[in-house]
């Protein structure tokens, strides 16, 4: 026993003082060469064995010999075109892949920049997107207002969207004088038109591009406005009202229930025109105007543009049977007129005075149409120039 313990003591001894251990002293486990432990019959889970021909570590799983050594590069990962990878592989420092998002960078000069974080940047000095200039409509195009006659000069307002500084102005066959920029959307240029009648085409160019809308300048003659006293072969009527060719009578039944209208006389609001009528009493109630469907209803709410005549001598404005107010007295003998001018606006007038005028602007031809409500009330003289 005391030889065991004097053993026991010197080997505590010899470790505890030891600073390096030589070969003799290192723990070995058993070596083989791939062949010799693939042969092993039978290992026992657990087994651990020292693989002689790649050097490295295994162990015996119960099924197959796993390798616990790693070899530095068994995983490869490769970053082609867009992709980027980040981290380690490790738990703490994970693979991270991601793909460079592309960029395109508007730059001061007003090029641009696009670049893939791969290949070499591009750069585009391209027209600024949606800046070539657009003609929409000129005051020259539709209307008796609005045409030129040979050799007039005036100025043609022009409507659209981008123009600038740089814009230009062109109208085949006619002179331009000078161009003022009033904004993006207008440009005002004073123009002297030639000597041949046509319908022309009015351009704009900038830096961006040339814009151009065509036919929108009318150059041919006006074709003068006539004055048409509405027969009675022209009016139709219906309720108990009668019209002679001179004047539109209610003889019976009051109520909003008899009409006359007539649609042989046009005026169109591209071109203008007027009705113009008198009135055979002051105290009765009965609303005369124009109407763009006048055969569809004898009430007075189917009347665009209306004077209503009220039984106090007073005049109110109706438009689609709203009422907009009262305006005007006015007396037996009065000639009461509704004007349409090339433009579509609409004025009221009493012996040739405006006393309204409309805040909606007609868009459809217009025809002569009423709606009576007192027996006795009627009107005379009815005319339409257009």
């Amino acid at each position: 026993m005391k030889n065991l313990l004097f053993i026991f003591l010197l080997l505590v001894t010899k470790v505890a003082f030891a600073q390096v251990p030589n070969a003799n002293e290192l723990m070995s486990i058993h070596t083989a060469n791939t062949a010799e432990i693939n042969a092993i019959v039978s290992p026992v889970e657990g087994s651990l064995i020292y693989n002689s021909s790649d050097k490295l570590l295994y162990q015996f799983n119960g099924t197959i010999w796993q390798k616990l050594t790693p070899e530095g590069n068994e995983t490869k990962i490769v970053a082609n075109d867009n992709v980027s990878i980040s981290g380690t592989g490790t738990t703490a420092d994970p693979y991270v892949v991601s793909s460079i998002k592309p960029t395109f960078t508007t730059n001061p000069d007003g090029s641009f920049t696009f670049s893939n974080g791969i290949d070499p940047d591009v750069n585009f000095s391209p027209t600024v997107p949606g800046n070539t200039p657009i003609v929409s409509n000129s005051n020259a195009g539709i209307g008796n207002c609005s045409q030129f006659q040979f050799n007039e000069t005036r100025n043609l307002i022009i409507q659209g969207a981008y123009f600038d500084g740089a814009s230009t102005v062109a109208v085949a066959g006619q002179t331009i004088n000078s161009v003022v920029i009033n904004s993006s959307t207008q440009i005002t240029a004073n123009i002297t038109s030639g000597s041949a009648y046509g319908n022309f085409d009015i351009s704009v160019t900038n830096n961006a591009g040339l814009g151009t809308l065509s036919g929108g300048f009318v150059l041919q003659p006006i074709t003068p406005l006539s004055s048409n006293t509405i027969l009675n072969t022209d009016m139709v009527v219906s309720g108990l009202i009668t019209y002679d060719g001179n004047e539109l009578l209610k003889t019976g039944s009051a109520g909003w229930n008899a009409q006359g209208y007539s649609l042989n006389h046009e005026i169109k609001p591209t071109i203008g025109g007027r009705l113009d009528f008198t009135p055979n009493q002051t105290n009765l109630l009965g609303m005369v105007g124009l109407s763009y469907t006048p055969a569809s209803s004898a009430s007075y709410t189917n009347l665009n543009y209306a004077m209503y005549l009220v039984s106090n001598s007073q005049i109110q404005i109706r438009e689609n049977g709203g009422s907009l107010g009262y305006v005007s007295s006015y007396a037996i003998g009065d000639v009461l007129s509704i004007d349409i001018d090339c433009l579509g606006t609409v004025t009221y007038l009493r012996n040739g005075n405006v006393i309204y005028t409309s805040s909606k602007k007609a868009v459809n031809p217009l025809y002569f149409d009423s709606s009576i409500y007192h027996v006795g009330m009627g009107i005379t003289n009815i005319q339409m120039t257009y």
